[in-house]
Formats: C-alpha cells, structure tokens, sequence
C-alpha cells in the first residue's frame, strides 16, 4: 500500500489558514536544497495522510517516510536509486531494525552511505523516525 504524499513546500502553504493548522502543516512537509548535480530531501516523516495520524510503530513511519521520499524525489526527476545518502534521525536506535526491511525494499539494489543521528526528540511526540535523502539528479532530468 502506497502512501500517498503531500508535496506542497513551505511555500506553497494555502493562505488565511489558522496559525495551528500551519504548523501541523509544517510539521509534516518535506523540505528541499537543490544543487547543480543533486537534491537533499529532509523532514521525510511517517504521516499518513488517510488518517491524519502518525502511526505508533516504527516500521510503519519508516515505510511512510521512504514511500514519501520516493514521491519527492519522483517530482524532481529523480527515484530512489539515485539517492547516495540516506541520513536516519530516530529518538531509539534500538528500533532502527525495524525499518531494514521497508529501506531494502524501498532502495532495491541501490546501497546508499548511511548515517544514523540519535535525536532526544522530535516537534511531535508520536514521531518516531525522520529521514533526509541525499541524491544524484539524473541528467536526462538536468536538462529537461
């Protein structure tokens, strides 16, 4: 099952909103740095937007992260094989192995560097992992 991702950027954000329901807004939306040849994508977080909610287990925010991340990196010409760095921010590294799997499966033969950076905590309680992907932008997409 495919998460399905909201791609507004800081940005974009609708206007008149209530101060809350812009920093809930935030705190969900992926940010971006673009450079000549690559991207970073970070505050990749597990929300699932069919509920509204971030779901209690690691593994599934994982997979909601990867999932978001591929379709981040989708709208700028780019998949998850381009990444070259993935960067794991967890508050309980013990939990990590949970998302082997999810990143397997998200990454396929692609075996990016890794870091993991252990966080005291996030903006939300209920998060439980954030990523940031590093990747290559490919050149057909640079000069497109």
């Amino acid at each position: 099952m495919e998460a399905v991702a909201l791609m507004r950027t800081r940005y974009d954000r609708p206007r008149n909103n209530q101060t809350d329901s812009l920093l809930q807004f935030d705190s969900v939306q992926p940010s971006y740095e673009h450079s000549h040849e690559g991207m970073r994508v970070r505050r990749l977080r597990g929300f699932d937007s069919r509920t509204g909610h971030f779901p209690a287990r690691i593994g599934d925010q994982c997979r909601l992260a990867f999932s978001a991340g591929g379709v981040a990196l989708s709208a700028r010409g780019a998949t998850l094989q381009d990444v070259v760095r993935v960067v794991y921010l967890v508050k309980d590294a013990s939990k990590l192995s949970s998302c082997g799997s999810f990143a397997s499966d998200a990454l396929g033969a692609n075996r990016p560097a890794t870091t993991v950076l252990v966080v005291e905590k996030f903006d939300r309680p209920e998060i439980e992992i954030e990523l940031e992907l590093i990747a290559r932008i490919p050149e057909h997409a640079l000069s497109a």
